[in-house]
């Protein structure tokens, strides 16, 4: 290949890294016609010489409707493996490729596909080519993103080509490596076109170097263009982009072919991915036959291979396409959809020749936007919806149709688009059924993107009073106070009108719908609480909708709500169990984050470490910002506590990415309290200040973070400052009775009582805090009463506080306290203490997956279950269980639960 030996050099050596199992991925790009498939096809060519399997699918240009097309036809080799799949792995790729059942997310789509790579390479290493990514089916495509980045451990090269331009997505963040084709140095054209045309003229040569501008495409066509003789082309032509120029070209070649072969070309251009029997059955129903397609192939525009016609370059089939009239594409696309067994196919093209609305089609369109997002192919789906509005004739069925599609963007991850659909719904949607569901809609965006804000509690009142149903009035009702508690930005008039709305007897009738009213009102109203947390649950046992899953995690904030951070934990396991077995891993995340943030409050810090970078884990490929942010907020914390600044500080740097403009209320509040461990860490406690208050503006995390507020407030001189925190909390205890807040409240009043009356209030916190796990929050406790003792000079007593403070610090590894209250022991007279002997700590030498993993091998779960539960592929699970064996310095699996016993607190 003239000019390329560079970049084959790179495939090939990647090539050989991948049979020694070395995995790869790298992404070419460039121009049409820069050489992409050239190079690739060597690729494969060498990879086949060496023994190694390939495995292959390529994007078609308005191909796709129905998802998953790409990703069948590269796994269809790798099918009869299907069944060594973990259980969940298997189900989602069978119902992606037409199986009954519910949808998964993407991300076990794409493990399932993970998986089938790896079984395959037990035979032999493979690669994996994927062309023209940028025309591939989305769906595919963000499952072969997904495998890009996943390359490593296996002996599998993955290589995709794409064109270079803007309104293609940008993949290259995804591979590990990126292959830019540039175009051909002069020297380099010269000898490409010496071995195509020798008989040129230098001045031929290079007036045609310089016009095609170094692309090998251009090079090789125009070099047998006889025109290259005579007077070059105008220097306006010059100017156009070269995909242009070349498809100019491929058009002056098809003009010389006669009229009914032009018709033929274009039957195969709008039917391109087709069958070569329904090309040619619709060429006849045009009245043209067979024979007409020959003097294409004569001049090699057009090949049949196998079942297929292909044309010489994808820039031949778009010019044919582009560049004839609409009503020609129009009648092609009618005559396709006649003979196209496919029923997805043969809809795409009734949609493609409907001129004007049409509802006929349009509503062919929405069965077909439903059944697409049943297989789980989310973006398919709304672009399918999008057509069909732009086919509906009726303006209220155009709006339905609409909030549909707004909804289907969404469950794509596409919020943005959403949230402009949303827009373009609200002022035309008047049937109760699209105004509750474009709500529903709006809320589960704002409340999981930064993308809209969405409507206050007072516009949702008054929404709900327009509808006649009093199951969607209790809906929208509740979606009010879901946005207040969430974004604490209601007024009290506003907070006072849901509560009023809401807790009218006469809205919920059913035992259901009492058990929803209370979790919206235990959301908003000081009155109200969760009074069974159980009969809550047992409500969600059964398909979980998108809604539910919000109104189960609320209920998850209504139950902290309460003080009570063990129940708190059990209805977050609870909440991750229901959305695991319904296959909902977005919500999973969601409720993992939520319990990891729980687990760091409660002092669990190994606990809450290992949820929450599961959850950032899963938040990053699902593309779940908010929850990512929380996540890394709440990991900054857990780091904070040991003393961990620089990890801290990644991680917040991460949630200040990930938050955007517009951050969380929950996430900013999180954020600040990890802010304020680090700043009192490095004993900066004005600037600690500072973080607890804004943190203690967010009273469902407040009301835990300003029990930190005393220390540093007396140490800046500034004790007033605890005084809004400890009314609120002082409220809170009055009907939650915590014994974990209850210490804190009276930790705080003993750091804010002079003399010998702050005694009472450190004895009461000690007995308070004595009932509770919260082992971490007692040790400071206990230094903080062993300082007070020691400034008093009840040394003896003071020692006896602060050594075990002291050894709880050291054995959750919470370093910054364990050196404070060593110094303070010191000048206790306790002297320096003998070090004892350090016990192996396997939290301290596992990586947060690998601990997570060990644990449910501790357990007794298979490698296979545990793939399933943690989103793993299967040989991951055995990558990490390996890598923890060797740390740990064991051998058996049997030996795990000794040596992790107590490790997650």
């Amino acid at each position: 290949m003239i000019g390329r030996d560079s970049e084959f050099g790179e495939l090939t050596a990647l090539l050989d890294s991948a049979r020694r199992g070395e995995g790869a991925s790298v992404l070419v790009s460039g121009e049409a016609g820069i050489g992409k498939s050239l190079l690739a096809s060597a690729a494969v060519e060498t990879a086949s010489s060496a023994g190694l399997g390939v495995l292959s699918c390529r994007g078609i240009r308005g191909a796709g409707a129905a998802g998953f097309e790409g990703l069948h036809e590269l796994l269809l080799p790798l099918l009869d493996r299907v069944d060594a799949l973990p259980p969940r792995q298997r189900t989602a790729l069978e119902v992606a490729f037409g199986a009954e059942g519910e949808p998964a997310d993407r991300l076990i789509a794409g493990l399932a596909a993970l998986g089938l790579l790896e079984k395959a390479t037990a035979a032999s290493p493979i690669m994996v080519l994927v062309e023209d990514l940028h025309w591939l089916d989305r769906s595919t495509a963000e499952i072969v993103t997904f495998l890009a980045s996943r390359m490593g451990d296996m002996p599998v090269l993955l290589v995709a080509t794409t064109r270079v331009d803007p309104v293609y997505p940008d993949h290259r963040l995804h591979f590990g490596h990126h292959l830019p084709l540039a175009p051909l140095s002069e020297e380099d054209a010269l000898n490409l076109i010496d071995g195509r045309a020798p008989a040129m003229t230098t001045q031929q040569r290079h007036r045609l170097v310089a016009y095609a501008r170094g692309n090998p495409l251009a090079l090789t066509e125009w070099s047998a263009d006889p025109s290259w003789t005579e007077e070059p082309p105008p220097i306006e032509r010059s100017r156009l982009p070269m995909g242009k120029r070349l498809e100019d070209s491929f058009l002056a070649e098809v003009a010389l072919l006669p009229r009914a072969t032009r018709r033929a070309l274009l039957v195969a251009a709008a039917g391109e991915g087709a069958s070569s029997h329904e090309v040619i059955r619709a060429a006849r129903n045009l009245g043209l036959d067979r024979g007409d397609f020959a003097p294409a192939e004569s001049f090699g525009l057009i090949t049949l291979t196998g079942d297929t016609y292909r044309f010489r370059h994808p820039l031949v089939a778009s010019a044919v396409y582009d560049n004839a009239d609409s009503d020609a594409r129009a009648r092609v696309h009618a005559e396709l959809a006649v003979v196209i067994d496919d029923a997805v196919r043969a809809v795409q093209h009734r949609a493609a020749a409907a001129v004007g609305w049409d509802e006929n089609v349009a509503r062919e369109l929405e069965v077909l936007a439903v059944a697409t997002g049943r297989r789980g192919a989310r973006t398919e789906a709304a672009a399918t919806w999008r057509r069909s509005v732009a086919l509906t004739p009726v303006a209220a069925e155009r709006a339905r149709r609409t909030v549909m599609a707004a909804e289907a963007a969404r469950q794509a991850g596409a919020t943005a688009d959403a949230a402009v659909l949303l827009a373009e719904a609200m002022p035309v949607v008047h049937d109760e059924g699209s105004l509750v569901q474009a709500a529903r809609t709006e809320l589960l965006i704002a409340t999981t993107s930064t993308a809209l804000q969405g409507r206050r509690g007072d516009e949702l009142v008054e929404l709900s009073r327009t509808l006649s149903d009093p199951a969607d009035r209790l809906e929208i009702l509740i979606w009010a106070a879901v946005r207040s508690y969430l974004r604490q930005d209601s007024s009290a008039e506003i907070t006072r009108a849901v509560i009023d709305e809401l807790g009218r007897p006469d809205l919920a009738v059913t035992e259901e719908q009492r058990v929803l009213q209370g979790i919206g009102l235990a959301l908003i109203s000081p009155a109200d609480r969760i009074t069974s947390a159980e009969k809550a649950l047992s409500i969600f046992q059964g398909q979980v909708r998108d809604s539910d899953a919000t109104l189960l995690n609320c209920l998850a904030f209504a139950v902290e709500d309460t003080d009570d951070l063990t129940e708190a934990v059990r209805v977050w396991t609870a909440e991750i169990d229901i959305f695991h077995r319904s296959a909902r891993t977005s919500d999973e995340t969601v409720a993992i984050a939520g319990r990891g943030t729980v687990h760091v409050t409660a002092n669990e810090i190994a606990a809450g470490l290992a949820d929450s970078e599961h959850a950032l884990r899963l938040s990053s490929d699902l593309g779940m910002s908010v929850v990512g942010a929380l996540a890394a907020a709440n990991i900054a914390r857990a780091r904070a506590w040991r003393g961990e600044q620089e990890l801290a500080t990644s991680a917040l740097e991460t949630c200040t990415e990930l938050s955007g403009l517009m951050p969380v209320a929950r996430v900013e509040a999180v954020a600040s309290w990890a802010s304020a461990q680090m700043a009192a860490n490095e004993r900066r406690p004005d600037e600690a200040l500072v973080h607890l208050l804004k943190s203690v503006e967010h009273p469902p995390i407040g009301i835990w973070a300003g029990g930190d507020l005393a220390d540093v407030a007396v140490r800046v001189g500034r004790p007033e400052a605890v005084e809004g925190w400890l009314s609120m909390a002082t409220t809170a205890l009055a009907s939650s009775d915590s014994d974990h807040l209850a210490m804190l409240v009276e930790r705080s009043r003993a750091l804010l009582t002079p003399g010998s009356a702050a005694r009472d209030h450190f004895e009461q916190a000690i007995r308070r805090g004595e009932r509770t796990t919260a082992h971490l929050d007692l040790a400071r406790t206990r230094l903080f009463f062993g300082e007070w003792l020691r400034r008093d000079r009840r040394i003896m007593e003071a020692r006896d506080h602060l050594a075990a403070a002291l050894q709880v610090f050291e054995a959750h590894h919470a370093a910054p306290l364990a050196r404070r209250t060593a110094q303070e022991l010191r000048a206790a007279g306790g002297g320096e203490r003998s070090q004892p002997a350090k016990s192996f700590d396997a939290g301290s030498v596992l990586t947060a997956q690998e601990l997570h993993v060990a644990r449910l091998a501790a357990e007794g779960y298979t490698n296979k279950q545990i793939a399933d539960r943690v989103y793993l592929s299967h040989r991951t699970v055995g990558v990490h269980l390996y890598k923890a064996y060797a740390k740990l310095q064991i051998s058996r699996r049997s030996q795990l639960a000794s040596v992790l016993e107590g490790v997650l607190d």
